[in-house]
């Protein structure tokens, strides 16, 4: 049997150990930052050419109507579509294009935190600046849609707006949970950085 006073100056000892923050060595943040960033600039990359090409595709389309006299609710709703794609590329350089690059003139660490910080924002607000510009372009289109088809083609518009609207959600959600991961990395770095 044990005796009541070595089992509680054993709690003492215990809690009265320093507790040994975890520190990350220089070579691993600029490892990790080098990584944030590099697939960072490759999504951006990838954004920026799918909204070119999609700007050039809708050009292409609405000069078609206008060559054929067929101008009008899908061409509108191309345009803004069009519109909404500019502004989502301008909205993901005006949001994650500055890099925070690790120089000497900010501690390592702080660097790649702001670059996190940065990405977590980013990633937390996607509904506002990256589906929200969309949306009144899909919506013009398959309203326009809906009002030209026959009655009987009407279901599938509205499935094809149903499974738009549904992968709009994914993407928010999908997005959400980067924000998360990318929230829970930070708090470890403070929680440390405070100990």
């Amino acid at each position: 049997m044990t005796d009541t006073n070595d089992t509680s100056a054993m709690g003492a000892l215990w809690k009265a150990q320093a507790m040994q923050p975890r520190v990350l060595p220089a070579d691993e943040i600029h490892r990790r930052h080098a990584a944030l960033e590099r697939r960072v600039g490759r999504r951006n990359l990838i954004e920026y050419l799918t909204a070119a090409m999609m700007i050039v595709g809708i050009v292409g389309l609405v000069l078609l109507d206008i060559r054929l006299g067929a101008f009008g609710g899908r061409s509108i709703g191309l345009i803004l579509l069009g519109i909404g794609g500019g502004v989502v590329a301008w909205q993901l350089h005006r949001r994650t294009g500055g890099r925070a690059a690790i120089d000497g003139a900010q501690p390592s660490i702080e660097a790649y935190r702001h670059t996190l910080r940065r990405e977590r924002d980013a990633l937390a607000s996607v509904a506002r600046w990256y589906i929200g510009p969309l949306v009144p372009g899909m919506a013009t289109i398959y309203v326009s849609a809906f009002l030209k088809v026959p009655p009987g083609g009407r279901l599938l518009v509205i499935a094809l707006a149903a499974a738009t609207a549904i992968a709009m959600i994914w993407v928010i959600r999908l997005n959400r949970r980067g924000a998360e991961a990318m929230a829970a990395e930070l708090e470890s770095h403070d929680r440390f950085s405070n100990l």
